[in-house]
C-alpha cells in the first residue's frame, strides 16, 4: 500500500521538466493576453 503511494507520488514529483515549463509557458501566455484584452476594455470604456 505505501509502496504503491510512493511509486505514484515519485511519478508526480518526477514529471518531465520541459512538460511542466511548457504548461506554464502556456498558462502564462493565455493570462497575459486575457490581461491584455480586459486592459483594453476597461481603456477604451473610461
Amino acid at each position: 500500500m505505501q509502496t504503491q503511494k510512493i511509486s505514484t507520488w515519485d511519478k508526480m514529483v518526477h514529471a518531465p521538466f520541459r512538460k511542466v515549463v511548457k504548461f506554464d509557458l502556456i498558462c502564462m501566455g493565455i493570462g497575459v493576453v486575457m490581461g491584455m484584452g480586459i486592459g483594453a476594455f476597461i481603456a477604451t470604456s473610461i
